[in-house]
């Protein structure tokens, strides 16, 4: 398991030291050692900061920059709590919820509502200048996948393990002993392990496992979607 810098604020220090640093060496030759120690303190600050393990994908590398802000600031508990207030709210209301995630709706309009709703809510800045950062680009139907990965950040910060087992049927006491002890034996030996139950009726029977960059499908819709494509193949 490595150790990952924030991509997106890693590749913002590296465009600026690609267009910035050789211009500023051709003008003052006695400064290109001095921006150089600069640029290393900073990247050797963001690793200092960076999520403890390595995901990806788009919601991870939001998610990465989140925690390594949050974490330079030492206020990351109080970010992540923030930031799933404001999901928590889309999912309470309905309308609030499409307004965000609405691609027809202006970006300025979002940006200005969910500015409001920080500052009433009286969000650190660093959640507001987030979620504006969110908007602009388009992205806040992310935002629950966006939680998902900080929240596997954190967790594996402090040393534990999520996993979301998402069954037809909510499963039983039984069941659920069963299925953790089983799961115990994916992860690294001082880890603890979260175990979040969901259910989704549409897996018809069965259930499934995401747990990190794994996922087990045991569900009994993958095995008839299966099926389906055996049944398709020309005979």
């Amino acid at each position: 398991r490595g150790t990952i810098a924030s991509p997106m604020l890693r590749t913002t220090a590296n465009q600026l030291w690609t267009r910035v640093v050789p211009a500023a060496r051709q003008a003052y030759p006695a400064a290109g050692v001095a921006t150089q120690r600069t640029f290393a303190a900073a990247a050797a600050d963001d690793d200092a900061h960076a999520p403890p393990l390595n995901l990806f994908g788009l919601p991870a590398r939001y998610a990465a920059a989140l925690y390594t802000a949050g974490s330079k600031a030492g206020n990351l508990a109080t970010v992540q709590a923030e930031f799933k207030t404001v999901i928590d709210a889309a999912n309470a209301d309905q309308k609030f919820k499409v307004f965000l995630e609405d691609p027809t709706m202006p970006k300025a309009k979002k940006v200005k509502a969910l500015s409001d709703f920080c500052d009433g809510a009286k969000f650190a800045p660093i959640t507001k200048s987030f979620l504006a950062v969110v908007a602009e680009n388009g992205r806040l139907d992310q935002n629950q996948k966006i939680y998902d990965a900080l929240e596997e950040y954190t967790l594996a910060a402090a040393g534990q393990k999520k996993a979301t087992v998402t069954s037809a049927q909510p499963l039983t006491p039984e069941q659920l002993k069963d299925l953790t002890a089983k799961l115990r034996g994916h992860i690294d030996a001082g880890e603890d392990l979260k175990i979040e139950t969901k259910v989704d009726p549409k897996l018809v029977g069965g259930f499934t496992v995401a747990m990190g960059e794994d996922f087990f499908d045991l569900s009994l819709m993958s095995r008839i979607r299966a099926m389906e494509q055996e049944l398709a193949k020309p005979v």
